[in-house]
């Protein structure tokens, strides 16, 4: 049977494993704007796991605080709207330059990132 210190090797070996894949993930991205936004999104994955309530809506939330000093429900909720409705990152950094102006595509190529991140880590769940 495991021992204690079996168990506890075996999750340490199981966290480096995800953090390898993890990394293989972010590394697979691109960084490239045009080849990023380009990128086909798995929305599937995306809505079968809720990835945009449970990850990208407090990322969000956390760079809205970040860039403008407070939390802006509306402008959450808007962010995360598009992205129940598969809108093109573009739509949404349109909307954001009314508020952030230039950092608009700073904090849309980030959460783009973020997106297809997520999309592909649940698409392996």
């Amino acid at each position: 049977s495991l021992t204690e210190e079996d168990a506890a090797a075996a999750a340490a070996a199981d966290a480096a494993d995800a953090k390898r894949r993890d990394r293989a993930i972010a590394e697979a991205i691109p960084t490239d704007q045009k080849a990023l936004f380009a990128a086909p999104v798995d929305w599937a994955s995306i809505e079968k796991h809720d990835v945009v309530r449970t990850k990208l809506r407090p990322w969000v939330a956390k760079k809205i605080v970040e860039y403008l000093g407070e939390e802006e429900p509306t402008l959450i909720d808007y962010v995360a709207s598009c992205l129940m409705r598969r809108a093109k990152p573009e739509e949404i950094r349109r909307e954001l330059a009314l508020v952030l102006d230039d950092d608009a595509l700073v904090v849309v190529v980030k959460l783009w990132r973020v997106l297809l991140f997520h999309a592909a880590k649940a698409g392996q769940a």
